[in-house]
């Protein structure tokens, strides 16, 4: 028998319904609704302005008695993503908690958190992990508990989206590319303050980031040209405004203008794009072959043409995939409701991420799923009698399982503390007194990231006095260049010639010549990674060098491979170290 799910996107400016009917095979889109968010003078952008408008828009529909899945904005969420030894997913799902101690800006205990297993290329395994401030969660919990509507599901704008979207690879990209880097797609969900970028493969998301600029920011960049009021910038947005490309024939001195207003309201999300692509390359061996674009943000004329044009990749909406069984979907653009329609199939079928902790709906929990399909009564009160045997074996094994769970995690936390794996409390507290009165000062690392920063620069200090810089010829009025310089020497105008650069000791450290500079350094408890230019590919061994005299806590790295970035040479290492251990020795 067929059940009604509602997927509710709770956009910032739009909240959009959708209603779909799901059956054991086929889910069939019954309706779409949008409504906008209308802002208080105020500007209220909050969760609760979107929340209410969203109830109101079920109880006026009839849907309040169908089981809900929310869909919270990118703006919400916070993404990582691990990496683990092993790709058991449940071992990935013990250690997740503890690998993501740390990792976000609040307290893991202020946090719901979620995750999306995947196998990591070469081996081993990895987790997209989603984090929601549980404050949040409380709040969208507390306004359907008190409009007593059943709320089944709470996920986020880009995992809802890439629960529906086709993960199908463009023709050339199904393969391995040309240096072994596995093909992904990347979503891009614009919303209104938002960009959320996702890289999928064919067994889903891969790894996720959230950038702070979406459709409000063009808003805001023709409202300040044009002296127009917010409601007027949105309406001159969604109407007129649209990105400049090949292929749009001339354009007016006035379309140009406003054609490149709204091209540098969004240079950061291009700017990101190239970050991400570079970070999947470097992170996870993936190459970018094709950009989906969906949220509302994506309806932006032009803006298909335009990133394409700009980074060289196919670009194309946003579009559900056939293969789930989705019936009812032509006849309506999806790139703005995608995520309203992932987060209603997430209610139907098991969700990507789940955040909404209650009991009765954990994930995996296929009861009502069966029970609603079986046929007379007499096998519903068979399957019932069973299904109650089942359930209590299953509960036991349960608690022994998570009770297992935790004496391991408690052993692996208590070994990185003690030195020895302790799994009882009584044997913790035994170790705690025999240190009471320890002045636990002295656990407090000898370094810190600014000093981990400082070893950087140290290392990255040329060695030697700085040259005097070499006088250019002077040329005169008339465009000629005088054949003697400032101090009456003879000078030779240079020519179009390559300098041959002269070898360096490879203990001499790094050189003025070798122009080295560090474009990104991101220091980590256990990793360090950097990403530098210069002129010589030497320049990485000796870098090297000098960094291990100035950080003896830096374990030693391998050489990453150097490519060819115009005239410099580029490398970007990832390095361990353990600078933040305490010094202090055992008495």
């Amino acid at each position: 028998m067929a059940q009604k799910y509602v997927g509710l996107d709770l956009g910032t400016s739009e909240v959009k319904a959708v209603l779909i009917n799901a059956g054991l095979r086929t889910i069939q889109v019954l309706d779409v609704v949008v409504e906008p968010v209308t802002l208080a003078p105020q500007g209220d952008t909050s969760l609760a302005a979107a929340l209410d408008i969203g109830i109101a828009v079920l109880r006026r529909r009839g849907w309040n008695h169908y089981p809900i899945g929310v869909v919270l904005p990118g703006s919400f969420a916070a993404y990582r993503v691990f990496k683990f030894p092993f790709n058991d997913p449940r071992r990935i799902a013990q250690a997740i908690a503890f690998e993501a101690e740390g990792q976000f800006p609040v307290p893991l205990e202020n946090l719901e958190l979620d995750h999306v297993p995947a196998t990591a290329a070469g081996g081993g395994g990895q987790a997209l992990a989603v984090a929601v401030r549980r404050s949040a969660i409380d709040q969208v919990q507390a306004a359907f508990k008190a409009a007593t509507i059943d709320l089944k599901l709470i996920t986020v704008d880009v995992l809802a989206t890439a629960q529906v979207l086709t993960a199908d690879l463009p023709e050339p990209a199904k393969g391995a590319t040309a240096d072994a880097r596995t093909p992904v797609v990347l979503g891009l969900d614009i919303g209104h303050a938002t960009t959320d970028l996702v890289a999928f493969g064919p067994k889903g998301p891969v790894a996720a980031r959230m950038l702070r600029r979406g459709g409000v920011h063009v808003t805001r960049a023709l409202q300040q040209r044009y002296q127009l009021s917010d409601a007027d910038a949105e309406v001159a947005k969604r109407t007129n405004a649209f990105l400049p490309h090949r292929g749009q024939g001339d354009l007016s001195a006035e379309q140009l203008e406003s054609a490149t207003i709204v091209a540098r309201a969004l240079e950061p999300v291009v700017r990101e794009i190239e970050h991400t692509r570079m970070w999947l390359r470097a992170e996870f061996g993936s190459e970018v072959v094709q950009l989906r674009l969906s949220g509302g943000g994506a309806n932006l004329r032009g803006l298909d043409a335009y990133l394409a044009e700009q980074l060289g990749l196919p670009t194309e909406r946003a579009r559900p995939r056939e293969g789930l069984g989705l019936r009812g979907l032509s006849g309506h653009d999806w790139t703005a409701t995608c995520a309203a329609l992932g987060g209603a199939v997430g209610c139907a079928r098991r969700p990507l991420i789940q955040l909404h902790k209650d009991a009765a709906v954990q994930r995996g929990s296929d009861g009502s799923w069966i029970a609603e399909r079986i046929a007379t009564v007499a096998a519903l009160g068979f399957a019932i009698l069973a299904f109650g045997v089942v359930d209590t074996v299953v509960g036991m094994s349960a608690l022994e399982a998570e009770r297992l769970a935790y004496e391991e995690e408690l052993g692996e936390a208590s070994h990185k503390v003690f030195g020895e794996a302790l799994t009882s409390k009584d044997d913790i507290e035994e170790r705690l007194n025999a240190v009471d009165g320890r002045d636990i000062t002295r656990l407090i690392p000898a370094r810190g990231a600014l000093d981990v920063l400082a070893g950087f620069v140290k290392a990255a200090t040329p060695s030697g006095a700085k040259p005097a810089p070499v006088l250019a010829p002077a040329v005169g009025e008339d465009g000629s260049v005088s054949p003697e310089s400032s101090d009456g020497a003879s000078v030779t105008p240079a020519g179009p010639t390559t300098v041959q650069l002269p070898s360096v000791d490879p203990t001499a450290g790094l050189q003025w010549d070798d122009e080295f500079v560090l474009s990104l350094i991101e220091i980590r408890p256990r990793a360090i990674q950097f990403r530098a230019s210069a002129t010589r590919s030497s320049a990485q061994e000796r870098f090297k060098t000098k960094l291990l005299q100035a950080l003896p806590c830096v374990v030693p790295f391998p050489t990453a491979k150097v490519r060819d970035e115009g005239m410099k040479k580029v490398f970007d290492p990832t390095i361990e170290h353990d600078c933040y251990a305490s010094t202090e020795a055992d008495s």
